[in-house]
């Protein structure tokens, strides 16, 4: 049996005995003979085991020494082109470590393969010993790492492919063995004890990837790092290319038969990460994703991450020092986790969901970029933070614009515990969705302008709980019984308008310094605030436009006399948002009708609303007037009152306000200092009133009581 090169006089190993002699000067030519020890053949069956350590299959002239258990030291077989290559029946190393000895040979690739059945387990260092080699690992039935690391080696690639050559002849006499991977089977995992070294550039190029341990290279450079190429695959690499050029990619071309699979591809557990100046993921398979609960982190350079099923981001995290970019025709989700990039960010899906966990928001931010969702499904985001730019030390803001791209539909909302933010902190914040889009107790805010455009509806809300009989009041009166002169009689009223359960998280679509630009189908404001500090607004409804005050909380009054009588009023009754407000000009177009309920509309600058109707409408809000002191109240009566007055409801400008159709005025108002003007004319049906509730009188406004 063939074991290698390198003259070994004696070496004793778990019931093998070999003894090798020299047959000539040149180091080619020495043979080996190999002998069982009787009685220990048994024993043979070890070298298919983890313990075996590494073992040559004897079809190469490579050649081990050391104890099983030790550290082992592999003499490879001398360089065809540069390429030294090694097979074996097993390839495990122990904690001590192995060396790969390049003295004399100076091959600038070293390709170990395993061609039995066996995988492999790596648990200790593998080192060049001599010149600085690149090192290759093939084991088709899976490899394990825990505790590896690389020394002295320039590009290392640890793959379950199998391996195969292409010779060329790139000048005469001269010979160039390119390395070839063709990968279809195979798993590598990395356990909690990780892999490390300071690596050229680490390929990781399997079937699937399993990492529940850091895989860290230490060498920090923006074009190299660390790469999985993850399913079916063929990849070629340029031998010809020194272990020490970290200036040219050694890998050549990859390719891929496109087959379909629906499993997670790269798990990456809570323990587990990639770490190095550049990390690319490349899953190949269709349908094939990437779940990542730990840290992925570029030192130098660009995450990419490129995959053709579903990628998600539960609790763990991706950072880069540049760029990030995540592409897949699958879905993407960002579930208590952060995508951090120094620069940039694109992301494209299939649907795109951030979602908050109990631990937190997810956040996804570009600091001195540019930061782009594009979706050929929804893009949603519940309590989580996608951000542009930032603050910097000196006082000023970095970053670029914010973009959300829909075929579908896009909404932004917050949770309980978390606002459901979109910002430029430098630049511009735009959505476009060819569905709805909702901004629902969230912000969608710019420094610069605001863009939101939809080709269906736009709805900028808050959370509203209805409250009994849909706001509208609830009258009581009955009469008890009588005594001499007296009769026991009760009235009263109740008004419920419900609750706002998170009334400090009203939705808004701002911007401080630019304009706010808001087109779609129906066009909906309710309880939410559209505002531009500096800039205009403009808002466009290829329908329905409504700006509405959204009302929560009680009001109640009751009387009950005999022999005296006693009243009681309470009221907290309060409303929430339905506000446009411009540092400029405001311009509002709808197709059919413009509807302004209990909400406020003001322009610094000049108003220009064209609707076939405009509607100002006042809603009723109270407040109670309870005296239990006095000379009535000596006498054992109390006073109380309910005060009905119109909120909201109006247009005002500082210049003028001009509207193109009619305009009705139902309990609200319209007011331009420097004019008012309607193509159409005003009617006003009832101009905004305060009065008293009296029980049995019915005062014509927008509530109704008892009469």
């Amino acid at each position: 049996m063939w074991l290698g090169e390198r003259r070994v006089d004696r070496f004793k190993n778990a019931g093998h005995f070999l003894k090798c002699k020299s047959l000539g000067k040149e180091r080619a030519s020495r043979l080996c003979s190999f002998k069982l020890v009787i009685g220990l053949a048994s024993t043979v069956a070890v070298a298919t085991a983890h313990a075996a350590g590494i073992v040559p299959d004897g079809n190469t002239a490579t050649a081990v020494t050391g104890p099983l258990g030790g550290r082992q030291t592999v003499n490879i077989a001398s360089s065809l082109g540069g390429v030294s290559n090694n097979t074996y029946t097993s390839f495990n190393v122990s904690k001590a470590g192995v060396d790969l000895n390049n003295v004399g040979i100076n091959a600038r690739a070293i390709v170990n393969q395993v061609t039995s059945t066996n995988p492999s387990l790596i648990q200790g260092d593998i080192t060049v010993l001599g010149p600085r080699a690149n090192v290759i690992l093939a084991n088709p039935n899976g490899i394990t790492i825990d505790g590896g690391s690389f020394v002295n080696a320039g590009h290392v690639v640890l793959s379950t492919g199998q391996v195969s050559f292409n010779d060329l002849v790139p000048a005469p006499g001269i010979t160039q063995r390119n390395v070839v991977l063709t990968t279809n089977r195979g798993a590598i995992t990395v356990g909690p004890g990780g892999l490390s070294g300071t690596l050229v550039n680490l390929d990781l190029i399997a079937k699937q990837l399993s990492l529940n341990g850091p895989v860290t290279n230490n060498f920090t450079t923006s074009t190299g790092g660390v790469r999985a190429t993850i399913g079916d695959s063929t990849n070629s690499f340029d031998t010809s290319l020194s272990p020490s050029d970290n200036n040219h990619d050694w890998l050549i071309s990859s390719t891929s038969p496109g087959s379909t699979s629906s499993s997670v591809a790269v798990d990456i557990t809570s323990l587990g990460g990639l770490t190095g100046g550049r990390v690319q993921l490349i899953v190949t398979d269709k349908g094939a994703g990437v779940r990542n609960a730990g840290a992925i982190y570029a030192s130098a350079g660009d995450v990419v991450v490129s995959a053709l099923g579903d990628v998600s981001v539960i609790g763990g995290s991706v950072k880069a020092e540049n760029n990030i970019q995540i592409t897949t025709p699958g879905a993407f989700l960002l579930q208590g986790g952060q995508l951090s990039a120094a620069n940039s960010a694109t992301l494209s899906a299939n649907g795109i969901t951030l979602v908050d966990d109990t631990k937190g928001a997810s956040t996804l931010t570009a600091q001195n970029g540019a930061l782009q969702l594009t979706s050929s499904g929804d893009i949603s985001n519940t309590g989580s933070l996608i951000q542009s730019g930032g603050a910097t030390g000196e006082g000023g803001t970095v970053g670029g614009d914010v973009t959300l791209n829909a075929t579908g539909s896009i909404l932004n909302r917050s949770s309980v515990a978390n606002l459901g933010i979109v910002f430029a902190a430098n630049g511009q914040t735009s959505l476009s969705a060819q569905g709805n889009i909702v901004n629902e107790n969230g912000r969608v805010l710019a420094n610069g302008k605001t863009s939101v455009i939809a080709h269906g509806d736009i709805s900028n809300i808050i959370d509203h709980t209805d409250g009994t009989n849909s706001g509208q009041p609830v009258a009581y009166s009955h009469t008890g019984g009588s005594f001499v002169f007296f009769t026991h009689g009760t009235s009263g009223f109740d008004v419920d308008y419900g609750t706002v359960a998170q009334p400090g998280q009203l939705a808004y679509i701002a911007s401080t310094a630019g304009s706010v630009k808001v087109s779609g189908r129906n066009v909906i404001n309710s309880g939410g605030l559209l505002q531009s500090n500096e800039g205009d607004i403009s808002i466009t409804a290829q329908q329905a436009f409504t700006n509405e005050a959204v009302f929560s909380g009680q009001a109640s009054y009751a009387r009950s006399c005999w022999i005296f009588c006693h009243a009681s009023a309470s009221s907290n009754v309060v409303p929430h948002g339905g506000t446009i407000q411009s540092g400029g000009n405001i311009a509002i177009s709808a197709g059919t009708v413009a509807r302004n309920i209990g909400g406020n509309v003001f322009a610094a600058g000049d108003i220009a609303v064209s609707a076939p109707t405009t509607y100002a409408q006042g809603v009723t809000g109270y407040s109670a007037i309870t005296q239990d002191r006095g000379f009535k109240a000596f006498f054992g009566s109390t006073w109380a009152q309910i005060i009905a007055s119109d909120v909201g409801g109006g247009f005002t400008a500082n210049g003028s306000v001009s509207l193109v159709g009619s305009a009705i005025i139902d309990g609200g108002y319209i007011n331009g200092r420097k004019g008012v003007s309607a193509s159409s004319g005003i009617t006003t049906v009832r101009a905004p009133m305060t009065t008293p509730v009296q029980l049995g009188q019915h005062l014509g406004m927008t509530t109704w009581w008892w009469h």
